[in-house]
């Protein structure tokens, strides 16, 4: 499977969902490579969370900032084992490092430098989870990146341990709360909103890993839009991914998670089923030509997530996550 390097959308329709693909794709190739055949549920009838260390207390693993390639150079330790999660940084002119700055207190970890800022690992179950800052005006000065040009990142990331099919499932239920703490944008003679925005999202990938199959390692993204500057809910779209892996990106709007919009900077709420979805999401890649090698859906798992920031545009933005969850359940 290809791996995944960042070019830029020409059109505004493109660029909500280029950026995420970015962090999964090395990691999503590597799994398939190295993992046996995914097993069935073993307590088929049970729930299970897939997201391991969903509260991030566990740190960091920090990705070199150069796209195309999973290369880790160091970690940002948290409070509790070894680091599960990636932090990628892709197209970072100041990417964190191990020596960036750090504060510790009972509230959280924060892990930062000019340019970004991570906090974590904090006890209060009011607060936050993890916070993801971003200072593109650091990244960028007073010029605006220009179309072809790459754009910061800051993204956590997983593979799943034992992806589940879908088919074997009853339901696969998503619970994410977020809140925009920040989000300014510095005005440019040359701004542009097909160039220059500022998203947060999550993608999950859905992957044919039956390696009877001659599509097996094939994949779609399927989106979770939780912030767009450019409006209150971000918009949906589904079309091929234009940004390197040529796969079928499938995002709703962001009105079928949540009522309310993260524009106004208070918590909203995501819990939703997103099983029903997902099978949409598979329908509609086949009905445009994508997976062909396989619409077996028992085909189909799982496989991994990222959830964070992309800023092509010169915005100083802060979003806070907690109560992250993806419980799936099992037929009975």
């Amino acid at each position: 499977m290809q791996t995944h390097k960042t070019i830029l959308a020409s059109a505004v329709v493109l660029l909500p969902h280029l950026l995420a693909c970015q962090v999964v794709a090395e990691t999503t190739s590597a799994a398939v490579q190295s993992k046996p055949d995914v097993l069935r549920l073993g307590n088929p009838a049970g729930d299970r969370e897939l997201i391991r260390d969903n509260q991030f207390r566990s740190g960091f693993l920090l990705l070199d900032p150069t796209p195309g390639k999973r290369v880790p150079y160091g970690r940002i330790p948290g409070p509790e084992g070894n680091p599960i999660w990636d932090l990628a940084q892709w197209s970072s002119k100041f990417p964190l490092t191990a020596g960036s700055g750090r504060h510790r207190s009972p509230q959280a970890i924060y892990q930062f430098n000019q340019a970004k800022a991570i906090s974590f690992g904090g006890r209060s179950k009011t607060a936050f989870d993890l916070s993801m800052a971003v200072n593109a005006s650091q990244e960028y000065g007073q010029r605006s990146r220009r179309k072809g040009e790459p754009w910061v990142h800051l993204l956590v990331q997983q593979d799943f341990d034992a992806p589940p099919f879908l088919v074997d499932l009853k339901s696969a239920r998503l619970h994410i709360e977020v809140r925009l703490a920040k989000s300014r944008r510095t005005k440019t003679e040359d701004y542009t909103p097909s160039l220059h925005a500022a998203q947060f999202q999550m993608f999950l990938t859905v992957q044919n890993r039956n390696r009877q199959s001659p599509g097996y390692g094939k994949y779609l993204w399927f989106g979770i839009p939780l912030y767009d500057d450019r409006s209150r809910f971000p918009k949906a779209h589904k079309s091929r991914d234009f940004g390197g892996t040529g796969m079928f990106i499938f995002t709703p709007g962001g009105e079928t998670y949540s009522s309310v919009s993260a524009h106004d900077r208070e918590w909203i709420t995501v819990d939703e089923d997103l099983l029903p979805l997902m099978r949409e999401a598979l329908e509609t890649a086949w009905s445009r030509g994508f997976l062909q090698e396989s619409k077996a859906m028992a085909d189909y798992c799982i496989g991994g997530m990222n959830l964070g920031w992309e800023v092509p545009g010169i915005f100083d933005v802060e979003l806070q996550v907690r109560n992250l969850s993806l419980k799936v359940t099992g037929l009975k």
